[in-house]
């Protein structure tokens, strides 16, 4: 049975809690992630989940919506990603899942997996439990599925929850502002819609909390999503800086870029490494790694002593913290996650979006002044374990318990 008092009634319910995603990625972002964990930890404490991934999403969000622009976004993908959309079941992901797990050991599927660029998150194949959750694969949500609460988790799949009729308990996972142009792009105005419908809101910062203020919406804390740990102390390391860069708009590899060039033109002693999907122009400079493993990750935490994050949008930043919890201090735009964590000239630096020169500076300074950057240093390190899963599951069980007993008979 479930560990508390959200425990399920005497009433035909298949399932306890249903998330509604947008397509099954073998790569998940940040978001997905923080999903998939909430699930499998209320799956581990007796509730029933399931999760709902929507096939060729802009195809059954045009149905909804009959918004023209929508029909436009669905014609701009490609028909081998259309085609792949519409294969996608339970059968077929486990199968290429499985593929994925031994092609370590099998070097021609490998070759293969690579040569093609599929995404995969390696670590994620190997480590997740996913199957252990009911996975539906579908244009739409069942209209026969039997839950006793369905939460949307982007802006897409709040129009499928708004349009389920078959259970009264609707929420909204608003992880980031999904409405600003840079991550929603020509279809932002409906991201913005979607915040109006009757779905009770879950954030996860402050800025979305202050936001949606009027509706008094659920927090919950977000855990990292790779266990970091300290390998080298920060007074032994040198002047190496680690960004992010990853393809996104939103993610402003940009920025990042550009603050590296002013700081190139006086200081060419300083070494810069990056990884991500970033496939723009990078300068020789820049010792890009692209895909690292979990191990290699947490490696570059702990032999850089700076942190850029760039981005122009966030939910919650998981690397700020995954940064933090190795003493790599952090210079992190102000874009909704990093203020979560990061107190300002205490264990990182704050910095506005699309500002290189504030990313120049602070990392100078960092740089510049050791044993301000070492004192910076465990102070992130301490800061870091203030945020862990069960926290994040604690939060969500208490957040809806309140509101289920407050609200809904």
């Amino acid at each position: 049975m479930p560990d508390n008092s959200l425990q399920t009634e005497l009433q035909d319910f298949d399932y306890d809690f249903t998330f509604v995603l947008p397509s099954f990625s073998f790569g998940p972002p940040g978001g997905y992630r923080v999903v998939f964990e909430l699930a499998a930890m209320l799956k581990k404490n007796g509730y029933s989940v399931s999760l709902v991934f929507i096939k060729d999403i802009y195809k059954g969000l045009y149905k909804i919506t009959e918004d023209i622009n929508v029909k436009k976004a669905q014609k701009a993908l490609s028909f081998k990603f259309r085609s792949y959309e519409s294969f996608k079941n339970k059968f077929t992901i486990k199968m290429i899942w499985n593929v994925i797990k031994i092609s370590e050991q099998m070097r021609i599927i490998d070759k293969l997996i690579n040569k093609i660029k599929f995404p995969v998150d390696r670590d994620f194949v190997r480590d997740s439990n996913i199957f252990d959750i009911d996975l539906i694969f579908s244009f739409a949500v069942p209209e026969k599925l039997k839950t006793r609460r369905i939460i949307a988790t982007a802006w897409e799949t709040a129009y499928f929850v708004n349009d389920f009729n078959n259970c009264k308990r609707k929420y909204y996972l608003t992880q980031h502002d999904e409405d600003d142009p840079s991550f929603s792009g020509a279809l932002s105005y409906l991201a913005t819609k979607s915040y109006s419908f009757k779905l009770k809101k879950i954030v996860i910062n402050k800025k979305m909390l202050t936001r949606f203020s009027d509706e008094n919406p659920i927090k919950i804390t977000v855990a990292a999503h790779v266990s970091g740990m300290l390998e080298i102390k920060p007074e032994d390391r040198g002047t190496s800086v680690l960004l992010q860069l990853r393809n996104s708009n939103d993610k402003g590899a940009r920025y990042a870029i550009e603050a590296v060039h002013l700081i190139k033109e006086k200081n060419k002693e300083i070494k810069f490494i990056s990884y991500g999907n970033y496939s723009g122009d990078i300068p020789s400079y820049i010792d890009h790694r692209g895909y690292v493993s979990n191990r290699e990750y947490i490696h570059l935490f702990n032999t850089c002593s700076v942190f850029v994050l760039p981005s122009l949008v966030e939910g919650f930043s998981t690397p700020v913290l995954e940064a933090m919890s190795c003493a790599c201090v952090p210079v992190a735009t102000k874009c909704g996650g990093p203020e979560e964590m990061v107190e300002d000239n205490v264990n990182g630096i704050l910095v506005p979006i699309k500002d290189p020169k504030s990313i120049h500076d602070s990392v100078l300074t960092l740089l510049k002044d050791k044993d301000k950057r070492i004192r910076m240093a465990y102070s992130a390190l301490k800061s870091s374990k203030n945020y862990g899963p069960e926290r994040m599951y604690d939060e969500f069980i208490q957040g809806l318990t309140s509101y289920e007993k407050r609200f809904i008979k």
